[in-house]
């Protein structure tokens, strides 16, 4: 298992550390999924990070059960 992690450099009363475990197969395209989520966790608005990241290719995402996305939703 990997991880995507981000540490803040200085205090404030946002979330000061934020760690994604992820499979070490991810394709650049589940990869740049986990990145948009890793931004809404930190608290950026969902408009910045469409503007930023533009539109996700959810075709892999597509291929999986309903269980199985609601399984990676929930890991983060």
């Amino acid at each position: 298992m990997d991880k995507i992690e981000y540490t803040r450099g200085t205090y404030s009363k946002e979330a000061q550390k934020v760690v994604l475990e992820v499979r070490e197969d991810l394709d650049i395209h589940e990869f740049k999924i986990m990145c948009k989520r890793l931004a809404a966790s930190l608290g950026y608005d969902a408009e910045s990070i469409k503007q930023a990241f533009g539109s996700t290719s959810e075709s892999s995402a597509a291929k999986m059960s309903s269980t199985d996305k609601m399984k990676n939703i929930l890991k983060g």
